[in-house]
């Protein structure tokens, strides 16, 4: 016992001499196997009190605590801390070098071979590896966790937390898993739980013993190991899934991939995207759920074009007009230009080159650049909340992209909803497809609308278009709903359900980053009058509320109009 507290007190000098305090009493101090102070792990411990804001840090260890896998997070916090703490406190304390390289050497003699074929231990093997200036061999999963974790000494503590969240949240956020090949069935973390990476024997000041762990690890590591194939069996099946439902993708899977490494970031990190054009797989036969979805699609095609005929007329008028106002408001803001040609105004001083040089070009011709070098996007909200307007939607779309197409102006056409963590876009006409406006009568409603990310990714599409203008018009009811939330902010493990003010928010700063990249968003709000003040905050002025389908054409006419007016 009096050896105990001689080690004791000497871990606590060795902390406080680090951290140049002397009245606080360390809840956490290192011994080594042999139950002796160790120096270069305690001046760690002592050192993190002087570089950084120990009490945000104890709040995050407190935060830790409703977590199945705190153990196992506490240390992987601390070879982080390790890292940026020793490289900050290397120039004033020069024998810090030759204190990790004994520390290092002396958990790396203490592992063997086998330890590399768990994650974990892969990552801990390594870090120490570096430490002895090595180069060691890593799978590219531990790899991209340690140099995460691996802080860099110009990080404030703030900065390292919501490094820390992010790496729990990318690697360690556990959930539902396949289960053998089928369903899903939640995993009761606590059941699991083993004391994991006690790469500093860090014990509380009430522990007075030494336990191996070592047994303990690799049941644990091989745990995890199988985790993260069950997570990948998981998004396999997942992406399988959607196919199956809604449609075969129109990109290569590793093509979607690098799109999500792209879109699926910050409010929208975990999340997924599907792009389809409504193509069917042909042995969707012994799938429910799919042909059921297809054949709900067919039905909703046959409702949209006859809700459409229903009123041929008043819709054929619509385009006519809308086909006018466009052209009217291209013509007046385009600019005239003049080239020579072989008829036109005639130019007296020019005849002589009919004569001497056989050139017919005598006459100027006017012209106007009346196509603007303009694309348009439109995109509708395909969730369940328009579940009641499928036909009235259907039938605007097709009214703005035919009187677009009238124009000879550019027109993409596709629609949106999410399930899940994924948001599928259903294309329905690309650019070059002239006479394929009538696929927009395919559109079918179902599922939540995640409409910051669905922005987020036609903006990412309407980089492929050429044009110098470019316009994103939005058939929505500006109610953002979805069941995967978002964080509250950058250093918060906490998520925030993804509607209401959370929704509006993340909806109104994609369509401001959309605008100041210069493209024009626009809105024809398709939703109840309670919810238009939302859609304001989102779309601000660029927002058309149709009252009446007689005024259709002319507001959304003069939607169009004032955008062509500010190009």
């Amino acid at each position: 016992m009096e050896t105990e507290n001689k080690e004791k007190e000497r871990a606590f000098n060795i902390i406080w001499n680090a951290s140049g305090e002397y009245s606080f009493k360390p809840e956490i101090e290192a011994y080594d196997e042999n139950g002796k102070a160790d120096i270069y792990l305690n001046y760690i411990i002592g050192a993190v009190h002087k570089y950084y804001d120990y009490s945000l840090l104890e709040n995050f260890f407190n935060d830790l605590k409703e977590d199945a896998y705190q153990e196992l997070l506490k240390s992987l916090t601390w070879i982080g801390l390790e890292n940026c703490t020793y490289e900050r406190g290397k120039v004033e304390r020069p024998v810090l070098e030759s204190l990790r390289q004994s520390y290092s050497k002396k958990i790396l003699s203490g592992c063997d071979a086998a330890s590399t074929n768990y994650l974990f231990d892969e990552i801990r093997i390594a870090h120490f590896k570096k430490a002895l200036g090595e180069n060691p061999k890593m799978t590219g999963l531990a790899s991209k966790i340690l140099n995460e974790l691996e802080f860099d000494k110009s990080m404030s503590t703030e900065q390292i937390i919501r490094r820390l969240n992010k790496i729990i949240r990318v690697y360690f956020r556990f959930g539902l898993i396949p289960s053998s090949y089928g369903g899903k069935r939640k995993i009761p973390r606590r059941r699991h739980i083993i004391p994991f990476l006690r790469l500093f024997k860090i014990a509380s000041y009430k522990y007075s013993g030494e336990i191996s762990f070592k047994k303990k690890e690799s049941r644990f590591s091989k745990l995890i190991s199988n985790w993260f194939k069950l997570i990948e069996l998981r998004d396999k099946r997942q992406r399988e899934y959607m196919q199956k439902l809604y449609g075969i993708s129109i990109l290569p899977e590793s093509q979607t991939k690098a799109i999500e490494q792209v879109l699926c970031t910050g409010n929208h990190k975990n999340c997924h995207m599907h792009f389809t054009c409504g193509q069917f797989e042909d042995n969707i036969i012994n799938n429910r759920d799919a042909i059921y979805h297809r054949d709900a699609v067919i039905r909703q095609r046959e409702k949209n074009k006859e809700h459409y005929k229903k009123d041929l007329a008043r819709n054929n008028n619509s385009i006519s007009r809308l086909t006018n106002e466009i052209k009217n408001a291209i013509l007046a803001n385009s600019e005239s230009y003049s080239i020579r040609s072989e008829f036109g105004k005639f130019m007296a001083e020019r005849v002589w080159r009919n004569f001497y040089l056989n050139d017919n070009k005598i006459f100027i011709k006017n012209l106007k650049d009346d196509i603007k070098n303009l694309s348009v996007d439109i995109m509708l909200d395909a969730s369940s909340s328009q579940a009641n307007r499928q036909e009235i939607i259907a039938s605007e779309g097709y009214i703005i992209a035919e009187s677009l197409t009238r124009c000879r102006i550019p027109v993409k056409i596709y629609s949106f909803f999410s399930e899940k963590s994924y948001t599928i876009i259903n294309l329905f006409r690309d650019y070059d497809e002239t006479d394929k406006n009538d696929r927009i009568f395919n559109y079918y409603s179902t599922g939540c609308n995640r409409d910051g990310l669905a922005i987020r990714a036609a903006l990412h599409m309407m980089k492929d278009s050429e044009s110098e203008h470019k316009i994103l018009i939005i058939l929505s009811d500006g109610v953002p709903n979805d069941t995967q939330g978002i964080p509250k902010n950058e250093s918060s493990r906490i998520r925030c359900d993804y509607i209401g003010t959370c929704g509006v928010n993340d909806t109104a700063m994609e369509v401001r980053k959309g605008r100041q990249d210069g493209v024009s968003i626009l809105c024809v709000f398709t939703g109840l009058d309670e919810d238009i003040p939302d859609a304001r905050r989102i779309y601000g002025c660029d927002l058309a509320c149709i009252k009446s389908p007689k005024r259709f054409a002319d507001i959304v006419g003069v939607l169009i109009q004032n955008e062509l007016n500010n190009m």
